[in-house]
Order: C-alpha cells, then structure tokens, then sequence
C-alpha cells in the first residue's frame, strides 16, 4: 500500500532563545535525527562521530516519513524546508568552559597534573549567535501521523540545549493546501541542488540533503531565498 503524504506546516513555540552555528535548521535532518534514535536506542550515541555511516532501508523499520524528489539515478532530496523565524534580530554571545578545581581530585588519572590547554579539560571560550524567536517555522511533504509522533521525542531545537536554548514549549502540524516545502512563490525554501532546477538567479556549494555536516552530500545549489524554477519534467 503506498504511502500517503499530504502538505505540512510545522510550527514549535520557544520558551527560551535558539542558538545557531549555521543559518538555518533542517527539517529533514531534524526527523532524520529523531528517525535513528528511535530505532537504534542508546546504540544511536556510539555511533562513529567523524565517520559518516550509510544505512540501508533495511536497517529501519520506521523509514523517513517525508517524500522524495526524484532526479536521475542517486539524485534526491527529501520535500523539506529550512527553518523560518518569526524575527531577524540575531545577538552574540560567549561561552565559557572552565575546570572545576575543588573537585581536581575526583579526576581518575595517574598524572599530578591537569593539562587544561588541551584535551578534555581544555579552558575555552566561543561566540555563538542566537536568535530571540518565539516561533520556527517549517514546510514539508510528510506523513501527518508519523511526524507529530517523532516530534514528541524532540526536547529542543538548535546548539546548547544542555544549558537551555532552543527549549520547545509546544509544537503544531498542520495540513495545507499547498505545497511549500521546496518553492514558495518562485522563491527556493531550502537548498536544492543544479540538477532539479531549470533557471536559478545564483547558485553556490551548499549540502542538500542529511547528513548535512558530510562534505558528499556537498553541491552547487540555489540557496534559501533565491529566485528559482524547478525541473519537474
């Protein structure tokens, strides 16, 4: 029986400002995400880290619930937009780690030293721009029932969860009438790459597809925003 996917509209409501490390989110890398926690459990955090890992459809019994677009042969890209902000203000800010040394002798070593200018215990600071969002916004092509069910697993969205950005307060899918995952208005809404496209007013290297941070999935592409007509013939 085939999959049915209607016309998403994915809104969360923050209760506290997002942290970025790249213009925008993913809404394909977000499921893909949630997709191998589900199924391969606490295996998901031993994964190899530098090391992309390719799965086959055999590996999942949940596949992707999002809908393809279809080029030539190995050429795809899941129906999914970037992330949309209900402002434009983007703000600095500065993180610092710091070594706690009233607790130095807790640390299991043989050394009498702690090595804090690298390593584990390495002093550090780094900028990191937020975004003071109270709602993000996503489109895509998806199954209704099996996304609003991944999204239960998502605590928060974007960099420093840990120490509370991008916390999630509520979530809404809605069904649309349109299609607005990959154009909108003749405006590109995600990466989409030379060979989908029949004109494009600029185009520039950009990954299209998960894993975002794998340099194969690297391609000249229309960026989010830009002027394009899609090859659908």
């Amino acid at each position: 029986m085939p999959r049915r996917f209607d016309n998403l509209r994915v809104v969360f409501k923050l209760r506290t400002p997002i942290c970025l490390a790249h213009p925008w989110l993913h809404f394909d890398g977000i499921i893909g995400h949630l997709v191998m926690r589900r199924e391969l459990g606490e295996d998901y955090f031993t994964l190899p880290s530098k090391q992309p890992v390719r799965f086959t459809d055999r590996v999942f019994k949940l596949k992707m619930p999002l809908e393809k677009f279809r080029g030539g042969q190995d050429q795809w890209f899941y129906k999914a937009s970037i992330s949309f902000f209900d402002c434009t203000a983007v703000h600095i800010m500065e993180i610092y780690k710091k070594f706690h040394e009233p607790l130095a002798h807790t640390v299991q070593t043989r050394r009498r030293m702690v090595d804090l200018g690298r390593g584990f215990f390495r002093l550090y600071m780094m900028k990191l721009p937020y975004i003071p969002a109270r709602t993000v916004t996503f489109y895509c092509r998806g199954i209704e029932g099996e996304i609003r069910d991944l999204l239960r697993d998502l605590p928060a969205l974007g960099k420093k969860a840990v120490i509370g950005f991008g916390a999630i307060s509520s979530y809404s899918v809605d069904v649309i009438e349109e299609d607005l995952s990959v154009v909108c208005n003749g405006v590109a809404m995600r990466p989409i790459p030379r060979w989908a496209l029949k004109s494009w007013s600029e185009l520039v290297p950009l990954a299209y597809k998960p894993p975002y941070w794998d340099k194969r999935n690297i391609e000249l592409c229309a960026p989010p925003g830009s002027r394009v007509a899609l090859n659908e013939g």
